[in-house]
């Protein structure tokens, strides 16, 4: 009887625990995909914002080139 219940508790202690181990395994998982994609999203708009700048140079650059060709 005591045998029985004490194989009672163990299996209600490993299944907690295995429920627990889930939890926080999930938990780094999101927390960790939400970093990357902070990240992410943080490194594009700075490439965005250098194609931009590249973009405003460029047009620059062809308008000196279009003075230059019709003097």
């Amino acid at each position: 009887m005591v045998g029985k219940k004490l194989g009672e508790v163990f299996s209600s202690l490993k299944d907690n625990l295995l429920f627990i181990f889930s939890v926080i395994s999930f938990s780094i998982i999101t927390i960790s995909c939400e970093k990357s994609f902070k990240d992410f999203d943080k490194n594009l708009m700075e490439k965005k914002k250098e194609l931009v700048e590249f973009n405003e140079k460029s047009n620059i650059r062809k308008e000196q080139i279009s003075k230059t060709q019709n003097e």
